[in-house]
């Protein structure tokens, strides 16, 4: 069963489909502080975005309205 509904940060491709639920994990390169290297860019055209996202049955976080979250 899921849990609460809670308002989070997401991200979205370019087409409008969830593709990270938080924030996003840009892998930074800190060996050279000088010349930090982003190893995970976002995909060209994915934007930050605000949903309601809940847990669901397995512990995961989904968009409230994707059917995976109630199995």
């Amino acid at each position: 069963m899921g849990s609460k509904m809670t308002m989070m940060k997401i991200y979205r491709d370019s087409h409008g489909n969830c593709i990270n639920i938080g924030d996003w994990d840009y892998m930074i390169d800190e060996t050279l502080p000088e010349s930090e290297q982003i190893k995970n860019p976002l995909p060209e055209g994915a934007y930050e975005d605000q949903a309601d996202v809940i847990t669901g049955w397995d512990g995961g976080l989904y968009l409230a309205d994707d059917p995976r979250s109630s199995k």
